[in-house]
């Protein structure tokens, strides 16, 4: 019960630098009313395994995922062209050497992972014609059961690195760069690159501070391309997806080593998923 507790306060706390940053983000918008509409995103895409400290030949993934939520659209004050888009989603996926038709078979390390969670992605939209560009940024939490052949690792060391993880449900995070091209009302194609870290244990504090830290540093950057949509709101929608998915990247290189960077802590293990989506908005 403890740690259901502190996993909970974690939330709120993120979630609460979180909500901050979507209140400056509706104060850019004509009205309050809202174009909230139910969304289905269906995803599949390759993915590739690593985990510092082993060395491994664990078979690439492929990832089959379902999102189901609902997005937000609201006219922008920076200009005729620009929307503010917002999507608020749950999500199930499975990535598994079955899924992919390029497994090595026998010369791979056969394993599989499951996944569930809950995120947000937000972005502005560029509106040419019927067409909309929006280039967008999402962060998520999820819940993963990873399982691998422990038969076919090579060294106990090893073993004893992916038995972390084996068979049991691990909390991590997830982030994710895309461009949600809109081709008519309600459908758009969503080509996409995610990382995902999953860690081998919960450290409540650590963990808090460095989603601080993090959270942090994106409040500021998303402040910085605010100025920038004023003076130059096209690019400024580009602007603002470039930086902040370099900085989440950043911060998912930072943890390949300390799961909790900057506080001494164990190597995640990390996906990296090339994607492609398909979104339907009703």
């Amino acid at each position: 019960m403890k740690k259901i507790f502190l996993i909970a306060f974690s939330f709120f706390i993120s979630a609460q630098l979180s909500a901050q940053n979507y209140i400056d983000f509706t104060n850019h918008y004509k009205s309050f009313r809202l174009f909230e509409k139910p969304s289905i995103e269906l995803n599949y895409g390759s993915s590739g395994i690593k985990l510092n400290g082993t060395a491994n030949n664990l078979a690439n993934a492929g990832l089959i995922e379902l999102k189901l939520g609902f997005t937000t659209k609201r006219k922008s004050y920076f200009g005729k062209d620009i929307t503010g888009y917002e999507n608020r989603y749950f999500f199930v996926g499975n990535a598994s050497d079955k899924n992919n038709p390029k497994s090595k078979g026998n010369e791979e390390i056969k394993n599989d992972l499951w996944r569930f969670g809950f995120g947000n992605k937000d972005a502005y939209g560029l509106k040419l014609g019927s067409v909309e560009i929006m280039p967008y940024n999402s962060n998520s939490f999820a819940w993963s059961k990873f399982t691998y052949d422990n038969g076919a690792m090579t060294t106990e060391a090893d073993k004893n690195y992916y038995n972390d993880f084996n068979d049991v449900f691990r909390f991590g995070s997830v982030t994710e760069g895309g461009i949600n091209l809109q081709l008519t009302p309600g459908f758009s194609i969503q080509p996409q690159f995610e990382t995902a870290i999953i860690f081998p244990r919960h450290l409540f504090g650590k963990q808090l501070m460095s989603s601080v830290i993090e959270m942090s540093g994106y409040y500021l950057i998303d402040n910085f391309t605010k100025k920038i949509m004023r003076n130059a709101p096209a690019a400024g929608t580009f602007v603002n997806f470039i930086l902040k998915n370099a900085y989440e990247f950043g911060f998912y290189q930072l943890r390949k080593d300390k799961m909790n960077w900057p506080f001494n802590s164990a190597a995640p293990m990390r996906y990296y998923t090339y994607k492609l989506g398909l979104a339907f908005t009703f």
